[in-house]
């Protein structure tokens, strides 16, 4: 059975004043020649296209000058002027797009430079269209189920191939944004004619990942690289496999073909580039010119007799062939031109002038290129054309015909294609034998680049700080920087400094349970919220920076997933108020007949539904012991099933609950025989009432199983939404609580434990016949209307409207994430109909009901006793008494809670202790258990009077 997903709507923290400037490692780079802004004999342009590692593809103006020659075929011949180029060589941004929400591997130009194709590791490939009439938009026109590494286009055809780490190689239309066709590279593709390659292919499937893609125009053959060492050749209309090229012996990361298909160029991580005839099915001849791994391979030559080559140490070389095989005659040589700092990951040139590179920094830098061989002894000196030192420069012997071999391919076992090439060109020969173990054997011509597209640093780590509101990161710069979660702003710079010893510094004793997930991997802050603890964070206002004309009351908690969520999502939610005064009920009425009928048919497969939560008197297996009933509560209200309506499927991917490895020890204390009320909890208050949609049972406290994700489809996803099944009103803990007397617990064993009676108005019944949930509705007569939470009842939060939202969905088949939605907090409104597509019934459950999935508070149990040396009595129940409170209780309410029962006027003289450290008033039991008890079980306090500890002092 096909894993749930579940969906986390996540927001992207960056500073206001963004420069539109790539801020990790550029990845990919693709170049677009036509000029512009034509006068005549002179025109000025020149387009380049850059995809990086931060979610952007990004075109930049490069503003060079060209003249026209002469006539071609007639249509105008356009070439660099090179006198003109230094008076102007800045580069200038012309659209900017963070399409991703992960790296962007490659890259392609189509339909005649009006529209960019991309593909990325969150599966998905995208089209662009930067001029257009939403220039910031890209649409999805289809995804793989993993990382899509490689892009290639048939321009005569008009469709796009991408391949994956998933094997698979995809066919798209772009006109129609729908897939042509889907080719398995795996192993079970490598069958010709009934024959089996070799039995060992099956155990190879992980080597099928597809790293590199290209095709001839005309779109008539289709050549694939990857770790299996062999470049396989593929029909594009059919799908079928027609050839392989074997030889290499790693890892093949670049291929380039002709335009007649005739001939392919490949680059491997085994420092080798070959030359292949796609007919003789045959390697032409082997070029060792990089002394490590041939990471790029760029020619704008239509039989490839010119081309670039980029390695994994920054080597750039230029190379030109010839020979028969080729159609010209003349030397063969390969140039050094330059090096990188780091690995060439693509090259982009024009007109054998200039030189693009794309690599792990965020800059872009441009070089100079040198000329053709027979055009430098024509041409003056210059930059341009240097005098090119013997060192540079390596001759190569010219490429050599096809010939048959006696032996045929399908006779050669896959795993013995290093052992049986093809060719006896194939297997790598150095041109300098005598100095292999020699990396400067070929010295590049240039030391420093023409010019450079600056980039910006980004953020490459960061640590959560302990109040949850704080994150400190760390940039390529090496630069600590404190950002606020909530505020999305950024509050302090440290400089270059160790981020744990900034986090020393900076942390107190806050502890507060995590409500969030920060991921840095687009360079950026994107703070990521999930069903399972988006809403466990609470802290007291006195906590939290506010306004200083904001009146806070007294104990005042706030919940930090209600107040961000409120504030990015409020005009999407003033949007659906407005549809509904105009009576437009698009969202419940129509929504509803679906949402019953999909009710039913989940009703009869719920039997396939693994890990369907247990019953009232069954142990859920992850669930520890102490959340379970016991007796005394199985004679009191049974804790109802999950409803039907919300799919309970465990999932590998969802991670345990965050609080789990916050806190050692266990969370709530060992199970009671005589269960005692939560003192600090509020419950005898009378409780506040509000309208409710259908309200979830409570799980247990603090699960150490995940909680279920939500379901792909819509309907299921507004399943909590259905105004026939709504709860009676329930009580919350968030206003200030009192303390009732405590019952003495003398009898009461050192295991037992409190749990808390848990009541709901909805309860789900096992079918007798099929063993299946079965809904239990109450009906209520209430308005059909939202009732969102009140901006008001939060501090009030300026989130910059141009703050992205994205709305994103994971799977356990997928590696990654894919979006499915993305905004900005000044579009949500817009963007109504796309939010309610893609948002999760969480989402749609709180925003516009108030409503939130129902937990169990944490809870510990803590003994309070006379500190030695005081004159003070013990609490009623005697030194076993044991009490139970919320987590976060705070050192304040205990010492309130001894003046009261020790009738002590004034608390102020009270202190209390944990062992020997004395606690300030505002710290929490959880801060206590984590900072200074460090274990489970119970946590001794102890009270005394300050003046006694002075006179012990």
């Amino acid at each position: 059975m096909k894993a749930a997903t579940r969906r986390k709507v996540s927001y992207v923290v960056r500073p206001h004043n963004d420069e539109q400037a790539h801020c990790l490692g550029v990845n990919s780079l693709a170049i677009d020649v036509s000029p512009c802004d034509i006068d005549e004999n002179t025109a000025r342009g020149g387009t380049l296209y850059s995809a990086g590692r931060d979610g952007v593809v990004a075109s930049w103006n490069l503003n060079i000058h060209f003249k026209k020659e002469s006539k071609k075929n007639g249509e105008d011949l356009w070439t660099i002027d090179r006198q003109l180029q230094s008076s102007s060589k800045r580069t200038s941004c012309k659209a900017f797009s963070q399409m991703h929400t992960d790296w962007v591997n490659d890259i392609v130009l189509c339909e005649q430079g009006t529209c960019v194709v991309s593909a990325s590791s969150d599966r998905t490939i995208k089209v662009w269209k930067p001029y257009g009439d939403h220039p910031k938009t890209a649409h999805t026109i289809g995804t793989h189920t993993d990382y899509a590494k490689c892009l290639t286009y048939a321009s005569h055809t008009g469709w796009v191939a991408s391949g994956g780490l998933d094997k698979k190689i995809n066919l798209w239309d772009i006109s129609q944004s729908k897939e042509i066709i889907s080719i398995d590279a795996g192993p079970s593709s490598h069958y010709v004619d009934g024959s089996n390659e070799s039995s060992t292919m099956h155990h190879s499937a992980s080597k099928c990942s597809i790293y590199a893609l290209t095709t001839n125009a005309s779109g008539t053959i289709l050549a694939s690289g990857s770790p299996e060492k062999v470049i396989r050749l593929w029909d594009p209309k059919s799908g079928k496999r027609i050839g392989k090229l074997t030889g290499h012996t790693d890892n093949i990361r670049a291929l380039l073909i002709s335009e007649d298909g005739k001939h392919i160029l490949s680059g491997s991580s085994d420092a080798t580039i070959k030359l292949w005839s796609v007919t003789a099915r045959r390697c032409l001849a082997t070029y060792e010119t990089h002394p490590d791994s041939v990471w790029s391979l760029y020619s704008d030559h239509p039989d490839l007799k010119t081309f670039y080559s980029g390695s994994r140490d920054g080597l750039v070389n230029k190379t030109e062939i010839s020979g028969r095989a080729i159609s010209d005659s003349g030397d063969s040589e390969c140039i050094g031109l330059f090096k990188e700092d780091s690995g060439v990951i693509k090259i982009a040139a024009l007109q054998g002038t200039f030189v693009w590179t794309a690599t792990s920094s965020s800059s872009i830098n441009r070089w100079l290129s040198v000329p053709s061989h027979k055009h430098r002894q024509i041409l003056p000196r210059s930059e341009f054309n240097p005098e090119i030192p013997p060192k540079a420069t390596i001759k190569l012997q010219p490429a050599k015909d096809a010939y048959t071999s006696s032996v045929r391919d399908s006779y050669i076992a896959s795993d013995q294609i290093t052992m049986y090439a093809g060719s006896v060109l194939s297997i790598p020969v150095s041109y300098h034998e005598d100095e292999m173990d020699n990396q400067d054997t070929l010295v590049p011509l240039r030391n420093a680049p023409d010019y450079t597209i600056q980039g910006k640093p980004g953020i490459v780590s960061h640590l959560m700080l302990q109040n949850r509101c704080h994150v400190l990161t760390k940039d390529t710069n090496g630069e600590v920087t404190m950002w606020d979660l909530i505020k999305c702003t950024q509050i302090k710079s440290f400089g270059k400094k160790d981020i744990e010893e900034v986090a020393q510094e900076v942390n107190n004793l806050e502890c507060s349970p995590a409500w969030c997930t920060v991921d840095t991997k687009i360079g950026a802050i994107t703070v990521q919220l999930h069903k399972s603890n988006c809403f466990d964070c609470e802290l007291y206002a006195d906590e939290v920076e506010l306004p200083d004309d904001y009146e806070a009351r007294e104990e005042h908690r706030l919940n930090l997933g209600k107040w961000i969520l409120a504030h990015l999502f409020r005009k999407y939610v003033q949007k659906e108020i407005e549809y509904q005064e105009k009576g437009e009920t698009r969202f419940l009425e129509e929504k509803l007949e679906k949402a019953d009928s999909l009710k039913s048919r989940t009703l009869q497969n719920s039997s396939e539904i693994p890990n369907q939560r247990p019953g009232p008197l069954e142990q859920t297996p992850s669930a520890p012991a102490a959340v379970l009933p016991t007796q005394a509560e199985t004679d009191g209200p049974k804790l109802p099933m999950a409803a039907v309506t919300t799919q309970t499927d465990q999932s590998p991917y969802v991670p345990t609950s965050p609080q789990a490895t916050q806190f050692p020890g266990s969370f709530t204390a060992p199970p009671s025989s005589s269960p005692q009320p939560d003192y600090f909890s509020g419950n005898h208050h009378a409780p506040l009432r509000r309208g409710s949609a259908v309200q979830l049972p409570p799980p247990a406290a603090l699960p150490s199983s995940p909680t279920s994700p939500t379901s792909g489809t819509f309907m299921n996803r507004l399943k909590n939404l259905s105004v026939k099944a709504k709860l009676s009103r329930i009580p919350t803990n968030e206003d200030k609580s009192t303390i009732d007397t405590p019952q003495p617990s003398s009898t009461v064993s050192s295991n037992t434990v409190v749990a808390a009676p848990t009541t709901s108005t909805t309860a789900v019944k096992p079918n007798e016949e099929t063993g299946t949930p079965k809904l239990t509705e109450v009906e209520e007569n209430e308005s059909e209307k939202y009732a969102p939470a009140i901006l008001d009842e939060f501090p009030p939060l300026d989130v910059p409207e141009s703050t992205v939202i994205i709305i994103a969905e994971e799977s356990a088949e997928a590696s990654t994430g894919m979006d499915l939605y993305r905004g900005t907090v000044g579009s949500a409104g817009e963007d109504a109909d796309a939010i309610v597509a893609a948002a999760p019934s969480w989402l749609l459950s709180y925003l516009l009901y108030n409503k939130t999935p129902t937990k169990e508070a944490v809870k510990f149990t803590f003994v309070l006793r006379p500190a030695n040396k005081t004159n003070l009595e013990e609490l009623p129940g005697g030194p076993n008494n044991r009490l139970l409170a919320n987590r976060m209780l705070r050192v304040k309410k205990l010492l309130q809670y001894v003046a009261e029962k020790l009738h002590i006027e004034d608390e102020s003289n009270l202190e209390l202790l944990c062992g020997d450290t004395l606690l300030t008033p505002t710290m929490t039991l959880a801060a206590i258990r984590q900072h200074i008890l460090k274990t489970g079980g119970d946590i001794p306090l102890c009270y005394r009077l300050k003046n006694e500890n002075t006179t012990s002092d």
